[in-house]
């Protein structure tokens, strides 16, 4: 009896890894992609499964999809529908490899490790569910950075000298 319950906890614990790791894939997907299908695809294998459970009167196993399976299809389908919206503005997708520049903002504080990467460029090394990425940077330095402080384009290098009234 000992040994049953210590193999459905264990059990119960690997379902609920795999499950909240799904929702951090949804995540990290939404920051590495604008592309719809790479939503509803899977939300529409999902319900494929879903449906086929119903159409076979499996009572367990309908529950379990009804338990497990919604919210992933309702989050994926949320998700996929943001698209559009994030590829409208413009919104920068970040994949392992791509470069890009630190830039400061100022809706985000940095430490002064993080701040003395401003102005360099850096190679994406992965890609964070909590919006934040690990570059490598020359030299070999290292640090993980939020990507509101990543630019594609290089930061302007030159400061505008004041000259005179007539220079603005």
């Amino acid at each position: 009896m000992m040994f049953e319950l210590l193999f459905l906890a264990e059990l119960l614990f690997w379902a609920g890894a795999m499950y909240l790791s799904v929702f951090e894939w949804i995540k990290v997907r939404d920051i590495k992609s604008n592309e719809k299908n790479d939503f509803f695809l899977p939300a529409g294998f999902l319900a494929i499964v879903f449906a086929g459970s119903l159409l076979l009167e499996i009572p367990i196993f309908s529950a379990f999809c009804a338990i497990a399976f919604l919210p992933l299809i309702i989050a994926l389908v949320m998700t996929g529908l943001a698209q559009d919206k994030q590829k409208s503005d413009g919104d920068l997708t970040y994949n392992v490899g791509d470069r890009f520049w630190v830039i400061p903002n100022e809706d985000v504080a940095l430490t002064t490790d993080q701040e003395a990467f401003i102005g360099k460029e850096g190679e994406i090394d992965e890609v964070n569910h909590d919006r934040t990425v690990s570059m490598t940077f020359s030299g070999g330095s290292e640090a993980e950075l939020p990507i509101q402080c990543l630019s594609n384009t290089p930061p302007n290098s030159e400061k505008p000298e004041n000259k005179g009234w007539w220079t603005k």
